[in-house]
């Protein structure tokens, strides 16, 4: 049984949070503390939680203050922050992020029986990634499920891309590609590449704080990426990954054409696909399709995406992260496009879920720490 701390200075959001947890299969809140003084004082005297689940927005001292000191400590219990979308709550989730919650979790503005229960999914993927943190082999979950799409020949491809929404309205099925079928590149290959395609979960955010800005300000090609985080976040971590990075960093917009040298994060709560347009410029396409394995954006759809454009290579990077997610879309890319896929390395991934089941997939051509990624990206590319 997992024993869980939860911290929030709302009398009812506490009530929520232990009703929701104490109802999911192996957690159970032993504890709760309403500020971030008592919420310090408690973990330094027992330290003996599992997860803990804490309101950024805290009296007497704020969830970043209990965080930096508890790292000050060498205190390693994985910290869900828990925000609202309110514009300051935000700023501090991205600053909580920076500093190690594993996970972001929003309260609903309302708390109604249904905003209650549309909590509860979420709340158990959070929490399970979390745990996953402390284990050195995490715990296995089962792919999400996604559209089957029946291969087509490149010419049948025409310069139309991305999946249609009815296709992720239907019920979904695992697409399997043998392995042989699939379009590996080997380390020799250099340059040549049409996108590179990002996709990260659990971690993702400091991870790609400091992989992104490591990157060299002429890729000559654009980067777009799937980062499982909350609606309403994203756009404060590309804004703040931007001012430290040589490359244009932005939250991807509709309909806005990919350029070189700039790099494309999917909006929460939106799936991120790629088409192409006359004259074979690739644009992004969003869509407010259903949840896939309870992921919306999900790095699958992504990958089933560009494996439609009429593009030769394509470059591929797992990160750090809970589950599966990216796994299958990169395997039916492999089946129509070039790929050369980089993972990020076991020892420094916060989970190591996402890139160990494309590891064990064989799909990996390189496996690496996050502080070699950009090198590893940049030389892929030949630049």
């Amino acid at each position: 049984m997992y024993k869980v701390l939860v911290v929030d200075d709302s009398a009812l959001m506490r009530k929520i949070m232990c009703d929701i947890i104490n109802s999911i299969q192996g957690f159970q809140v032993v504890d709760i503390c309403s500020d971030g003084q008592s919420a310090y004082r408690r973990i330094s005297e027992l330290g003996s939680f599992d997860v803990i689940t804490m309101n950024v927005a805290l009296a007497r001292m704020s969830g970043l203050e209990v965080m930096e000191r508890l790292n000050e400590d060498g205190c390693d219990i994985p910290i869900v922050a828990v925000s609202s979308q309110v514009k300051e709550d935000r700023a501090m989730t991205m600053q909580a992020l920076e500093r190690g919650a594993v996970e972001v979790l929003v309260r609903p503005y309302r708390l109604s029986p249904a905003d209650r229960e549309a909590l509860k999914p979420e709340l158990v993927r959070i929490l399970e990634a979390a745990v996953s943190k402390k284990k050195k082999h995490p715990k296995k979950v089962a792919a999400p499920a996604v559209p089957k799409v029946t291969p087509r020949t490149e010419q049948s491809e025409g310069i139309h891309g991305g999946t249609d929404p009815r296709e992720l309205s239907k019920p979904l099925s695992k697409v399997t590609i043998p392995l042989k079928d699939i379009k590996k590149l080997s380390p020799s290959v250099i340059g040549g590449f049409d996108l590179v395609a990002i996709a990260s979960s659990t971690g993702g955010p400091q991870a790609l704080r400091t992989c992104l800005p490591m990157l060299p300000k002429h890729l000559g090609v654009p980067v777009v990426i799937v980062q499982h985080m909350p609606k309403g976040f994203t756009a404060s971590l590309a804004e703040r990954i931007d001012e430290v990075s040589n490359v244009r960093i932005k939250e991807a917009s509709e309909g806005e054409v990919l350029e070189k040298d700039t790099v494309y994060i999917a909006p929460g709560g939106w799936h991120l696909e790629v088409k192409s347009k006359s004259g074979g410029k690739m644009v992004n396409h969003l869509s407010d399709a259903p949840a896939i394995g309870n992921l919306r954006p999900c790095a699958d759809v992504m990958f089933h995406s560009i494996a439609k454009l009429p593009c030769k290579r394509v470059l591929c990077v797992v990160l750090t992260g809970m589950g599966s997610d990216g796994t299958e879309g990169i395997s039916y890319l492999g089946a129509y496009k070039e790929i050369y896929c980089i993972t990020q390395s076991a020892d420094t991934c916060v989970v190591y879920g996402m890139p160990k089941s494309v590891d064990q997939a064989g799909l990996s051509c390189e496996s690496a720490p996050i502080t070699e990624i950009a090198n590893a990206i940049a030389k892929r590319l030949g630049v």
